[in-house]
């Protein structure tokens, strides 16, 4: 888990290519037009596009999108329509409204930075003015009922291809899956961050890093030296992948949450987290030389991430399979311990009209606890993870497993339906277990009960936009149901 070193190379590599390469990059929105992300993830099965982190840099996606222009003319007119707006100094490049009424028990809406079931509208828009050739000022975001203005796309961009720096409130996907991520997602709002990162791939094995620091939400329940305080804790994100063959990229991630309230740390803490986790993050057992739990830097997940986009005959296919670790395992620095598995499908054509997404997932225990934060592993109270941990209590160390099927119909090139059911199952071997705070009552999880959801989302096209019609209903893991019907309007 020694990650940073094949990070500080990749920078040294850059570095050394000539400073009047191509420019900043824009990147497409993140989890906002459910049109325009299915056909971005088509063009990566079928392209072979080296990406396991999003958002997704226009640059990069451009550059695919010539690959199709004769195999897939239909996919490569519509993204290119889409994609126009971006090819001017400054546009607005996105809008949607949406008005909603809902029923039963309260539930987070998933990856969609803390927004509920019971928020009556969402107002969402997003531009960009390129001031230069390495220089671009974003701007947007989301207005949600009862939660106020979510930032998500307001940010600074500027550098160039290679070394591009982002500062605000940009956000970020650390998985391969387009369901959800394990490590980060878009679940809970973003924070502020400053990110470096490269928008074009390096050298013939499409060599991609991510480097992103940012300070989350104030939140309570801090523990150092016997003393409990208040605080905002900072996050560091790390990404690598690399395409050694066409059909094959992968990746490895890692998340590191630490300090925040009495917890001062310095830069030597942390880079002996990120080089010795055991050490400074694992107390307890013979493996390790940290005795006194308190003095752990903070709380760190790790993934190995890969993407396989591959044919039988002219039927194209991506397959994706992350591993991740919430801890090490037997102390040790290069296993993965209380793991969590992926595996998904996806067919970007089924039929020429259907493309389909399958995947399972299980978590073992202690995924988004930590005895060092009462709150767990979150940003303005929403986990910034994988959407089913919103379904079990805060101190509750449960796993689960997952699964998750869509299916998206181009019912004709008007219409569009996307529908989607998710089922978690609770592992009810950890129930009740906890890592901090005061013992729970093994009672009050016993009922915690398999849960399903089905959504539908039908879009017509109109004018030069979309018009929207979303029913989503089902149970939740404390057996409660829920309900709640939409109309938007999507440009």
């Amino acid at each position: 888990m020694q990650f940073l070193r094949p990070l500080l190379l990749v920078l040294c590599l850059v570095s050394s290519f000539n400073v009047h390469s191509a420019g900043v990059s824009p990147y497409l929105p993140l989890n906002v037009d459910s049109l325009v992300e299915l056909d971005i993830h088509r063009l990566s099965a079928v392209a072979k596009m080296p990406l396991l982190s999003k958002p997704y840099p226009i640059m990069t996606v451009a550059n695919y999108l010539e690959k199709v222009k004769s195999t897939y003319p239909v996919l490569y007119r519509r993204l290119n329509n889409y994609i126009e707006r971006y090819k001017s100094n400054s546009a607005i490049t996105g809008f949607s409204a949406e008005l909603g009424i809902s029923g039963g028990q309260k539930l987070t809406l998933e990856n969609k930075r803390g927004a509920a079931t019971d928020n009556a509208y969402q107002l969402r828009f997003g531009g960009f003015n390129q001031i230069n050739q390495y220089l671009i000022v974003n701007g947007g975001g989301t207005l949600v009922d009862g939660e106020g203005f979510i930032p998500h796309n307001s940010f600074l961009s500027f550098g160039y291809e290679y070394i591009q720096f982002d500062i605000g409130y940009r956000e970020h996907w650390l998985s391969p899956s387009p369901i959800a991520a394990p490590l980060l997602s878009t679940n809970a709002a973003p924070s502020a961050s400053i990110t470096v990162s490269n928008v074009t791939p390096i050298t013939d094995w499409n060599l991609r890093y991510e480097i992103s620091m940012s300070l989350l939400e104030e939140v309570d329940g801090i523990h150092f030296d016997d003393k409990i305080s208040s605080g905002k804790p900072g996050l560091l994100t790390m990404h690598f992948s690399a395409q050694p063959f066409d059909w094959w990229t992968i990746g490895a991630n890692r998340v590191f949450m630490f300090g925040g309230g009495e917890r001062s740390i310095d830069a030597s803490d942390i880079w002996n987290a990120i080089i010795d986790p055991v050490n400074s993050d694992n107390c307890g057992g013979d493996g390790t030389d940290l005795v006194d739990c308190d003095l752990e830097v903070g709380n760190q997940i790790a993934s190995i991430s890969n993407k396989f986009d591959l044919s039988y005959g002219q039927f194209p296919f991506s397959l994706y399979v992350e591993v991740a670790g919430e801890d090490t395992k037997g102390h040790s620095n290069f296993q993965l311990g209380n793991v969590s598995h992926t595996t998904g499908i996806f067919l970007p054509y089924l039929t020429e009209n259907i493309a389909a997404y399958i995947e399972f997932s299980d978590f073992q225990d202690f995924w988004y606890i930590h005895h060092l934060y009462d709150e767990g592993y979150t940003n303005e109270g929403n986990i910034m993870g994988h959407w089913w941990a919103e379904q079990k209590h805060a101190k509750d160390s449960a796993g689960a497993t997952m699964l998750s099927v869509k299916l998206d119909w181009d019912i004709n090139t008007q219409s569009h339906l996307e529908t989607v059911f998710r089922a978690v199952k609770p592992d009810p071997v950890h129930l009740a277990s906890n890592r901090s705070g005061p013992a729970l009552d093994p009672s009050d999880f016993a009922a915690y009960k398999d849960s399903q959801q089905l959504e539908l989302n039908y879009k017509h096209a109109y004018k030069s936009g979309f018009v929207g019609l979303s029913l989503k209903g089902g149970n939740d893991s404390f057996g409660q149901s829920f309900y709640r019907v939409s109309v938007s309007y999507n440009w």
